[in-house]
Parts: C-alpha cells; structure tokens; sequence
C-alpha cells in the first residue's frame, strides 16, 4: 500500500469490535469523554479490508486495536472485497452507509457511533442485555475490562478524576443520551434491530453513575414479566440544590423518585471504600434527610441477599404508596432468572 494510499484508507469497525475500542476510550479519554466527528459519506470504498492494509496503520491506532478484541471485525462496501482470516473479518456494508453510522477517531480508525452501535447489537442480544448496554452507553460509567498494566501507562488515563474498580471506570461523560438512542432508533425505519432497540429503550434512563447502580434500578423498576418489581422509573443522579444551616449545597441522590422525595442511595464496598468515604457518605445523607429527602440506604448485602432486597422493594413500593399486587405464580422463577442474569459477575 502506498504512503498516498494508507492516509485516504480507514477501519470502519463493526459493532462488536466498536463496543471494546469505546470502552477503552471512554475511560482514556476521561472527561473529555469519547470524541471523535460523525462521518458524512454514503459509501464505504475506502474501508480497508486486509491484514496487511491493517499492519501498516500507525502507533495509536495499533494501541486502540488491542481493545477491539480479537478477531477484529470490520466493515467493507463489496464482499469481492472482504476478508476472513483468524485475526480479521470484514462484513458487508452495502450503499448508503446510515447517517450517523460511524465516527472517524482519527489515525484511520473509525467506530459505529453509540446510537449506530447499541441499535445493531440490539437485534443480536436479548432484551435484558440490550438495556444492560443501553444503561451502560447512557451512564457515567464504562466497563472497559483493561488489563491493569496497560491502565497504569503513563498519561493513558488522561484524568486523575477517573476512578476504576473491578473492571470498571467512573465519573465519565455519556457516550450517548437516551434520547438520542430513542430518536436514531425512530429514524431508522427499515434497519434491522430497529424493533429490538425501541422495545429495549423503554427501559433505558440517563445518568447512572456505576453498574450497580443501573442493577439496582433494573431490578426495582423492570416489569414484572421479566422478573422486577414494577415500579415506576426514578430519576437518576439529579442536581439538587439544599439549603441546612451550613449554606446551600449541591447533592446528586442516586435513585430519585421526585414525586415522594425519595432517595435509594446505593453504597458498595467498592464504589464507596475506605472510613472518610463512609464518612462522607453518612453526611451527605443527614444533609439530604434535613432537606425533607427520605433516604433509603442500600447496602450490597441487602443487595444480594434475595429476602433482604424483597423487604426492601416492598417497604420502597409502601413508601411510593403504591398498592401491593397479587403475584402470579412465575414470578418467583423470573425474578430469580433476572437476578441471576444481573448479579452473576457482581458475585
């Protein structure tokens, strides 16, 4: 390939490889969240669709790569055109590409964008782990799964505010709104996933703050047909101005049921670590408490525990003075099939 050549060529990265490249410059990128442009062509005849187009990409492009998973998978315009070896495969792409398919990262790398993304593999996961990723894309969390090597090069992390845990990082920007998933998904009349993505976006909220987070929501506030306890949605991390004798503050409850001032506040072992943590944490409650806000502690022991999180949802359910409802005789199995899809890497 000629120098000429390699500048005008790109990988157009295909969903499963995209997913493991933005999990890792999610977390790189740090507040500057994901970046890259939206790419503005119908059609893919600069994709590159060889290993050796592959090898000749530069320094930083290699680096991402070692996140998109291995095979890579990619995007070509013409199957005359493709690949299929142990290390790379290319899948067709034909005209038009969508609008607002991919974003150019730049160093000849391109990733389906978050909302191109979460509808294509929507129409290949099941309902739970499509909002899983959708929770997930719309949050302020990754689950990057970077080797703890890797992480520790310097400057890789970009930010010190970046915190990681279990194969997680937080307090990062969205990938994507949810809205903005809900709208592309609309538009999309006629793209396979379509379907899968909007019965998956009802579900979808903004704003959690880790993996927790969203497993404590979706076990509360899925519909008792897939094995939740049907409550009505909260409002994830909003800004809430309080004012105590000290002055006026700013707090961010976890789970927030607006209506009833109600607080969930989630604590793990992992997210809120350590005496002065904990300390925190117990101050922010009593300021959130003398603000008229009924806080609800949760602890990943209750969490965890099948009777203790059932005693939990149904005081929160009295609470939100909502009536208890007769339970049909699966929903006992579902609710075990559900948390032992949600809790089973948590474990």
């Amino acid at each position: 390939m000629h120098a000429g050549e390699r500048r005008d060529m790109k990988l157009y990265l295909a969903p499963k490889s995209s997913l493991g490249l933005i999990h890792y410059l999610r977390t790189a990128n740090a507040e500057n969240g994901l970046g890259g442009t939206a790419v503005r062509k119908k059609g893919l005849n600069d994709a590159i669709n060889g290993k050796r187009m592959l090898d000749m990409l530069d320094e930083v492009a290699s680096r991402w790569l070692q996140h998109a998973g291995d095979p890579i998978y990619a995007y070509v315009d013409d199957r005359t055109r493709g690949t299929s070896t142990k290390h790379f495969v290319t899948k067709v792409m034909g005209n038009p590409v969508p609008n607002g398919a991919f974003l150019n990262m730049g160093h000849n790398v391109c990733i389906c964008s978050p909302q191109f993304l979460f509808m294509q593999m929507a129409k290949e996961l099941d309902l739970i782990d499509a909002i899983d990723l959708g929770m997930e894309l719309c949050g302020a969390y990754s689950i990057d799964r970077l080797d703890t090597e890797r992480v520790a090069v310097a400057g890789e992390l970009g930010s010190d505010r970046t915190r990681r845990s279990h194969a997680c990082s937080f307090d990062l920007p969205k990938a994507v709104g949810a809205f903005r998933l809900a709208y592309y998904a609309e538009l999309m009349w006629g793209c396979r996933g379509r379907r899968n993505a909007k019965e998956a976006m009802r579900w979808v909220i903004d704003n959690s703050a880790s993996r927790m987070e969203t497993v404590v929501y979706l076990l509360l506030c899925l519909p008792k047909r897939l094995g939740g306890y049907g409550l009505p949605k909260p409002v994830l991390n909003p800004k809430l101005i309080i004012s105590n004798p000290d002055g006026t503050k700013e707090r961010y409850p976890d789970l927030f049921w607006t209506g009833a001032n109600i607080d969930v506040e989630y604590n793990s072992d992992a997210e809120h670590a350590g005496e002065w943590a904990r300390y925190r944490d117990s101050r922010r409650e009593v300021e959130l408490v003398v603000a008229n806000v009924k806080v609800l502690p949760l602890t990943r022991h209750q969490l965890m525990d099948v009777d203790g999180f059932d005693a939990f949802a149904q005081g929160l359910r009295r609470m939100l003075g909502l009536r208890t409802r007769p339970i049909d005789a699966g929903w006992e199995q579902r609710r075990a099939d559900l948390r032992r899809r949600l809790l089973a890497d948590l474990l």
